[in-house]
């Protein structure tokens, strides 16, 4: 296989996924039925991935130990939050702002992986990502249409992103410890239980007010904008060095703001476009400037 064809099967899963996600919430669906059924559909994908390429089953207790914290913290609580954001923030704003995730974790890996602490080389990238970020949300978020609570969307997806940087960086830490393959079904298995058991205790799932073509866009984010971007990832990280795996956080951003424009019709303005070029140069600086350990995959999955 092409080593960038995974890379551009995750890129594209990544991109399409918030994209997906603000078609559906437009249409009246609730997060806390969203998020549940998409991890359904993700898992009923991942089950026939594995049937077809025989990869991602174990039965290696210590993965599935790290399983908890990853389907946790890695991926239930910011996928919930970041699907909440996307219903006050339009992609346009809110795919770029997904694009400070490796800040994150570039900080989370300060404390969490060893070997990897933040450097005074890597703090231009992240002032300049954050100016972007204060660009975009501060003038870009109010030429808008459609914001009526911009700042709760940036709240809740300032706290997803902070937690799936803190998920990256474990994810970092246990790739070291055990193969990245491994650590696929026990994630998804967690985050799955995690949205099917707890959430309807607190929240409830309006199940039946989803539309037929609301369930299509599920199942399309669910196998897409999930399993295929998670899985894509993993195996180009068995493929490609850290820097050509670190194109895809630059890249992301871009392919859902081109979907957005053409499928949601939604507007690029001057401030937005200037905030996204902030935000990107950033973390590209901010990256190439932190001597990373190898990523997820690329030293363990072989």
């Amino acid at each position: 296989m092409n080593p960038w064809t995974p890379l551009f099967a995750a890129t594209f899963g990544w991109g399409a996924s918030a994209v997906l996600t603000r078609a559906i919430l437009l249409r009246g669906v609730d997060t806390f039925t969203l998020v549940p059924l998409r991890m359904g559909f993700a898992m009923a994908a991942l089950g026939v991935l594995m049937a077809v390429t025989g990869r991602f089953r174990t039965r290696n207790i210590e993965a599935w130990k790290r399983g908890l914290l990853l389907g946790t913290v890695g991926m239930a609580v910011p996928m919930t939050l970041m699907t909440l954001s996307l219903k006050d923030l339009p992609v346009s704003l809110g795919g770029i702002l997904i694009a400070l995730i490796p800040i994150a974790t570039i900080a989370a890996a300060h404390f969490v992986v060893e070997g990897e602490r933040f450097q005074a080389k890597s703090l231009p990238g992240l002032l300049i990502a954050l100016a972007g970020s204060a660009l975009l949300v501060g003038i870009g978020g109010t030429t808008v249409e459609g914001v009526d609570n911009l700042w709760r969307g940036v709240l809740f997806l300032t706290a997803g992103v902070a937690l799936a940087g803190i998920g990256g960086a474990f994810s970092r830490r246990f790739a070291l410890e055990i193969p990245s393959d491994d650590l696929v079904l026990p994630q998804f298995t967690v985050n799955t239980v995690v949205m099917f058991v707890i959430t309807p205790l607190i929240f409830d799932m309006d199940v039946p007010a989803v539309d037929t073509t609301s369930w299509v866009l599920i199942a399309a984010v669910g196998a897409v904008g999930t399993t295929l971007a998670f899985t894509s990832f993993l195996i180009a990280a068995g493929m490609n060095p850290a820097r050509r795996l670190a194109l895809t956080g630059y890249a992301v951003p871009v392919v859902a703001v081109t979907l957005a424009v053409i499928f949601l019709g939604e507007t690029l303005t001057p401030a937005i476009i200037g905030g996204a070029v902030l935000i990107l140069s950033g973390v590209i600086l901010a990256e190439r400037s932190t001597s990373h350990v190898p990523e997820p995959g690329v030293a363990t999955s072989r």
